[in-house]
């Protein structure tokens, strides 16, 4: 177990700790890669593979689903581009992609 400093209040505390004991700021899962969640999106976006990976699998399941109609692919394309673009803008923040809510 290694100790890590809080984001947003700087305090140190487990890395296991899903969430900062003094102030609450949700920590996020340092396994996982930005790399990989932005090539999952570009390749699978509209599957929602993206999300499943950073951990939001509600919105994974409502974008797989919306994917099995015609007008839904279209929907979920430009949902997975808007994914992208975010990805993109948080490269060197990925806390703000795989934090848990």
């Amino acid at each position: 177990m290694a100790m890590i400093y809080c984001r947003e209040c700087g305090a140190r505390h487990s890395d296991k700790a899903k969430a900062c004991p003094k102030c609450g700021y949700a920590q996020y899962d340092f396994s996982k890669s930005i790399g990989v969640y932005l090539l999952l999106n570009w390749f699978l976006g509209i599957f929602g593979a993206h999300r499943f990976y950073a951990g939001k699998t509600g919105s994974g399941i409502a974008m797989f689903l919306i994917t099995c109609t015609i007008i839904g692919l279209w929907i979920t394309a430009i949902w997975a581009l808007i994914d992208f673009i975010i990805g993109v803008c948080n490269i060197n923040t990925p806390e703000n992609i795989f934090a848990k809510k």
